[in-house]
């Protein structure tokens, strides 16, 4: 498998990328939280002959340098989707996103779904506005509450154990989240990353609208045992949209491996 190894600029800032495939056709593929680029390589084995493929490190992921405090906006991942396109000198675009990639993938549709080919979703966030995420990276208090949190962890392990016994989060979540962010390391790093994340925020009644309209293919893979995002929040989102299909296969958050890699990426084919 041919790789290469690039950098596209987004402000003052870099964001990596793996390229694989040759094909006439562009892919651009995104992470999930805690991964990088390199979490797509099953996929090249069968998309790398229809499809240039171009995986992401998302900021402060990877290869990325981004600087603490800096945002990816919407305007720049939209500068970011154009200007690839005009390099490789394509019409439209498809998508693959992975859980918080998901996210970046129906910005870029919401941004420009005349020019969106084929998208495939994995456990994808996004899909409904997470009331928790928004809350604590959009609001003056919530902004100020969550770095507080992070800073002083026996306060986030309070509010923690409060959400659980007041099931307002499901056990899963909380085990996930508690475990994640024991050391300083973990906490430092989701204070970078959600906020650096939190203007990509799209909004799930205009999406539905769009993919309608345009007629957008969209394919979604959920697991049936993943509690971080259930396939309720894909069965939700696809009502009564045809061109959407739903896919749930027997499997936790991490969805996809090499066994069912050929599935999901024959939808783009």
């Amino acid at each position: 498998m041919n790789e290469e190894s690039g950098f596209i600029s987004t402000g003052a800032e870099k964001l990596h990328y793996l390229q694989w495939g040759c094909g006439r056709r562009l892919l651009l593929a995104f992470h999930g939280y805690g991964n990088d680029a390199r979490i797509f390589i099953p996929f090249s084995e069968y998309l790398s002959s229809e499809y240039t493929i171009l995986s992401f490190d998302l900021p402060h992921h990877g290869a990325s340098k981004w600087q603490e405090g800096a945002k990816l906006t919407r305007q720049e991942v939209f500068d970011l989707t154009a200007a690839v396109m005009t390099k490789y000198n394509v019409e439209k675009v498809s998508l693959l996103g992975y859980s918080m990639g998901g996210r970046v993938c129906l910005s870029i549709v919401e941004s420009m779904p005349e020019r969106i080919d084929k998208v495939a979703l994995i456990a994808a966030d996004g899909l409904t506005i997470n009331f928790y995420y928004y809350f604590l990276t959009r609001t003056w208090f919530g902004k100020k509450l969550f770095k507080r949190m992070l800073e002083k962890p026996k306060l986030f392990f309070s509010v923690a154990n409060w959400l659980k016994k007041k099931n307002l989060v499901n056990t899963v979540r909380h085990r996930f989240v508690t475990n994640s962010l024991q050391s300083e390391t973990s906490r430092q790093f989701l204070l970078k990353v959600w906020p650096g994340m939190s203007d990509i925020i799209p909004s799930p009644t205009k999406l539905k609208r769009l993919i309608k309209q345009y007629r957008i293919p969209v394919s979604i893979f959920m697991g049936e045992h993943d509690r971080i995002m259930p396939p309720s929040l894909a069965k939700n989102f696809k009502s009564g949209i045809d061109t959407v299909q739903l896919y749930i296969l027997d499997k936790g958050h991490l969805v996809f491996d090499r066994e069912n890699a050929q599935q999901i990426a024959e939808s783009l084919l």
